[in-house]
């Protein structure tokens, strides 16, 4: 039989890999490729046309393949005749067999419909190799291949270089900067001004990264410069003056790239001439020219990386850019729902509509363009050819910082910096006041005398359209023909015209910290703005928000932001956000939960199952756990079944190729019938998924064993379920609420109204320690101490002193007193209890709120099962888990807490529970954490469940086997990097 040789297969293969980028140059067993080493004959090498492309090299071997592993390791370090990167990327691919044995002119078919394994090896910086995945291989046909060199194609060792290169020269002409202006203190408050950023050391170097930017962009451009325009990048003096700089960069804007230059050239002219030419500009031309040479001109990531770094007002702003990793994530998962049926068709491509509302430095912009340009290419089409709709008509970007819109339309800009357009989507947003009243509309009635208006940013799209010069400054209508019409209006998003909104929100929300840190609106404090003006800016916020509005203050500026996707996508449209963890259950996102579980379908929720609050983020920086959300728009009057799911990672994926392989791994579930099961990355488990609806699933977010998500869904539905043993009979579960009532919000108990304290109290008492509770008229349990929680009965620790004239108040505040104290915030990793018993009826309060029983008889059994492994399960499977090693509660969702129905238990069951109760309450218990090591948890385990519930004879099994099954749970449980936070008392593997 004939057989095609791996030569042959090559070639072929080559051929349908050409064919997938209109810029890659794929050759097959080529001699002379190895520079110095003529002999060396890669199977394929992918050689991108351009200064910034990498090689990469792909060696083959049909099934088994036992050596292309090490062909492929073999050919890391090489370099290669016409490119100035050595290859740091290799892919190693197993061909199927079969294809051996293909007629040769059947073949080109066969290889686009056939599936091959394949593995990439990457060179460390610091040497050695490291292999994706880890163990075992990844399986696609030629697209897939392709999609995966794409991502490597550009060098991250040099890109990573460029950045670090070019932010010690930001440092260093930034500190030149400051000496040489020392003598004029208003240079750098000018420059400031021009950034719509407070004067600082941060703002001078965002400044200068700003001006570099902008040079290295030229350098990028400059290639395809019109003679007329003079845009040389200057050379050595005097053609490096400030006013030649300005000139060539006043030249550019009266083309394109309005955000880089003018942003550019703002912060240029508040230089003296002197200092821009001593301290500024031959430095800034120098680096650009330096980078220019690396190959890595106008790359969206360097610039991101830097601005990232240099951003000091993050605390107010919420400025915590997403990673790059994580924008390809959302990204892909996003534009892969995205209503278009023909890649190919070029009029529908340009006709999309993608938004970014909270742009910041482009990353999710520039990722959703990367997301669509591959697609376009792999159907046919020229992406270079779509780049000038997709700056015009596709993409809009809208911050409030000018240095953001500049870094956005670099990066966008950077995917074809040579290809022009006209003006570009890309738009700042007013923030604060604005003096000029002829064009911002009125805050508040009365307020158009005073000159000034109100801004709230992108939120001012909540409005349907503009005057079209209101996201502009006055100054800088002076150089743009196209913004003269003061009163025309504009649309710069039509309401349900977007295909996709992606967007990584502001998350600031109003704290009592912050408030009482004298900053009375947090939400709107960033940039200087004083309490005046943050007031009008809340004003108005209400003011667009519509009374269906799902933005809440309590949840944080973010909601807001979802409100404004709303207006703005079509039906059938995509929306894609990166949240914080609280969205699937804090108290605050109720209405956003609301409006997605309602207006939209096939909802996937994407988390990180980490240790540790910065790797449960999908943005860098921001310290809390994060998840992504994508949802489709339902159609008016559509009522199909959701089709929602899950995804819990184990970890941030590390790079852009291991985040296109995961979206790619996730949307591969949405056509399987499984409603739970690991995502697998090669051999090894990266994750889990679980289908479940939206509106029920949020304790799977964070889940690393999705068995507990099993055991959790069960006890909210009232039924018990274990491993092994599965669904228990004869248990019933209920919510709290069923059986007696919650006690007060703390703030009802001692809290003011906000107005002068002497006047306006709001609860009856004035709360004083104690440790004579004995001996008080009002005890009180208040405060967490770990150190005195860990038996089951916690003494009083505060009393309350009536307030004068609030004694009718005190006496209803007195009535809901109790013994049976829950917590509301539980460390699970240094606190013992989820409930607690005072030695006598008091009042319970800001940790330790009361709950008030129908029946006193219910107490111990209620007390001991909340305590129990089970009810630690409960308390974490429903509370907010924000944060590692703690899940919260609010009081008004204590009364949701599942517990063991006291009313179906018989009497001597109800006896059962007050002997149990009177061995166990001097006992001493570890942290909820250390349940697994912990023999008292274990013992109460065993007492409730076959003691008490008689659990053994109810299913039919001996005592060993019930506790065998808890077993499994507990170490399950306290293996979940939401219980034990990293903390070393965790088991370990």
């Amino acid at each position: 039989m004939a057989r095609t040789s791996e030569r042959a297969f090559n070639g072929l293969l080559a051929q349908a890999l050409d064919g997938r980028h209109p810029r890659w140059d794929v050759n097959a067993e080529q001699t002379g490729v190895v520079a110095g080493s003529p002999g060396k004959v890669p199977d394929m090498v992918v050689m991108p046309t351009g200064p910034a492309g990498a090689p990469v090299v792909i060696e083959t071997e049909y099934y088994p393949a036992r050596q292309v592993e090490k062909e492929a390791e073999s050919r890391l370090g090489l370099g290669l005749a016409g490119s100035v990167l050595a290859v740091e990327q290799a892919v190693a691919v197993v061909v199927p067999a079969g294809l051996r044995d293909i007629q040769q002119r059947d073949l080109p078919a066969a290889i686009e419909s056939a599936e091959f394994c394949y593995r990439l090896a990457s060179l460390r910086p610091g040497g050695g190799v490291e292999w994706f995945p880890s163990s075992g291989w990844l399986i696609g046909g030629v697209d897939d291949l392709a999609g995966l060199c794409e991502q490597v194609t550009v060098s991250e060792h040099a890109v990573q270089q460029a950045a670090d290169e070019m932010e010690r020269a930001v440092d260093a002409v930034s500190h030149e900067l400051s000496r040489a202006v020392a003598d004029a203190p208003d240079v750098l408050a000018n420059m400031a001004v021009a950034l719509k950023l407070e004067p600082s050391k941060q703002t001078t170097r965002i400044g200068v990264a700003m001006l570099a930017n902008a040079f290295l962009f030229q350098m990028a451009i400059e290639g395809d410069a019109h003679p007329d325009t003079g845009w040389r990048i200057p050379g050595p003096a005097p053609d490096s003056t400030r006013a030649h700089v300005l000139d060539t960069w006043y030249k550019i804007l009266g083309i394109n790239y309005w955000p880089i230059f003018w942003t550019a050239s703002s912060v240029l002219e508040q230089i003296p001439e002197a200092a821009a030419q001593s301290a500024v500009l031959p430095q800034l031309v120098d680096i650009a020219k330096s980078l220019a040479r690396h190959g890595v001109a106008a790359t969206a990531d360097m610039a991101g990386q830097i601005f990232g770094k240099l951003i000091a007002d993050r605390k107010f702003l919420a400025t915590f850019y997403t990673r790059r990793e994580s924008a390809r994530l959302l990204a892909e998962l996003a534009v892969a729902r995205m209503p278009v049926e023909d890649w190919s068709d070029r009029e529908r491509v340009e006709s999309l509509k993608i938004a970014d509302l909270a742009c910041g430095t482009g990353a999710l912009l520039s990722a959703a363009y990367d997301r669509v340009a591959s697609r376009a290419r792999r159907a046919g089409l020229d992406d270079a050819e779509l780049h000038r709709a997709m700056m015009e008509q596709v993409l809009v970007g809208v911050d409030i910082m000018p240095a953001a819109a500049h870094l956005t339309c670099t990066a966008l800009s950077a995917a074809h910096p040579k290809k022009r357009y006209s003006e570009s989507g890309i738009h700042r947003a007013p923030y604060g006041r604005v003096k000029d009243t002829a064009r911002y509309p009125q805050t508040k009635k009365g307020d158009s005398g005073s000159g000034t208006h109100i801004g709230i940013g992108s939120l001012e799209l909540l409005r349907d359209s503009f005057k079209q010069t209101s996201w502009l400054d006055s100054a800088e209508i002076k150089v743009l023909p196209a913004h003269k019409d003061d009163d025309t209006e504009t649309i710069i998003l039509a309401h349900r015209a977007a295909d996709l909104v992606i967007m990584n929100p502001p998350f600031t929300r109003p704290t009592n910290h912050a408030i009482a840190a004298g900053v009375p609106v947090p939400s709107f404090a960033g940039l200087g703005k004083d309490d005046d003006e943050q007031g009008l800016m809340a004003s108005r916020l209400r003011q667009l928000s519509s009374p269906n509005s799902v933005g809440r203050g309590n949840a944080g500026l973010g909601s807001f932001f979802l409100d404004l996707a709303h207006v703005k996508i079509k039906r059938g449209g995509t929306i894609a956000f990166v949240l914080p963890l609280t969205v699937v259950s804090g108290a605050g996102w109720e209405k956003a939960r609301q409006l997605l579980s309602q207006g939209y379908k096939d909802i996937l929720v994407v988390s990180i199952a980490d240790a540790g609050a910065t790797s449960t983020a999908f943005s860098a920086d921001t310290g809390m756990a994060e998840v992504l959300i994508i949802a489709t728009r339902r159609q008016l009057g559509e009522t199909v079944e959701s089709n929602d799911l899950w995804v819990v990672l184990n970890n941030r994926p590390a790079n852009p190729v291991e985040a296109v392989e995961t979206a790619r791994r996730i949307a591969s579930f949405s056509r399987q019938d499984q409603d739970i099961g690991p995502l697998n990355m090669g051999d090894a488990q990266s994750g889990s998924f679980s289908r479940t609806s939206f509106s029920e699933g949020s304790g799977f977010a964070v889940l690393q064993n999705f068995n507990l998500g099993i055991c959790g869904k069960a006890m909210t539905a009232g039924k018990l379920w274990l491993p092994r043993l599965h669904d228990v009979p004869g248990v019933a579960l209920v919510p709290l609420q069923k059986l007696g009532d919650r006690g007060p919000v703390h703030r009802d108990i001692n809290g003011y109204t906000g107005k002068p304290r002497a006047s306006s109290p709001r609860g009856p008492f004035n709360v004083e320690k104690t440790t004579a509770w004995q001996a008080s008229e009002y005890p009180m349990l208040w405060a967490h101490n770990a150190r005195r929680e860990s038996r089951l009965v916690v003494e009083p620790d505060t009393q309350g002193n009536i307030r004068t004239g609030m004694e009718a108040k005190a006496e209803k505040i007195w009535a809901t007193k109790s013994r049976l104290h829950c917590t509301l915030d539980f460390r699970f990793n240094s606190q013992p209890l989820a409930a607690c018993f005072t030695p006598v009826q008091c009042i319970g309060g800001t940790a330790w709120p009361t709950f008030t029983l129908h029946d006193t008889k219910w107490e111990h059994a209620v007390l001991l099962w909340v305590n129990s492994t089970l009810g630690l399960v409960a308390f974490w499977w429903i509370g907010s888990r924000q944060q590692q090693g703690r899940a919260r509660l609010t009081v008004t969702r204590l009364p949701e807490l599942p517990v063991l129905d006291p009313r179906a238990l018989a009497p001597e069951q109800l006896a059962a529970a007050e002997v149990i109760f009177d061995r166990f309450k001097g006992e001493e218990f570890l942290p909820a954490n250390e349940a697994y090591r912990d023999p008292t948890r274990m013992a109460l385990d065993e007492a409730v469940l076959i003691e008490m519930l008689g659990l053994h004879d109810t299913v039919g099994t001996d005592a060993d086997e019930v506790m065998g099954s808890l077993t499994v749970l507990r170490e399950q449980w306290c293996r979940e990097h939401s219980v034990h936070g990293g903390k070393n008392t965790r088991p370990q593997p």
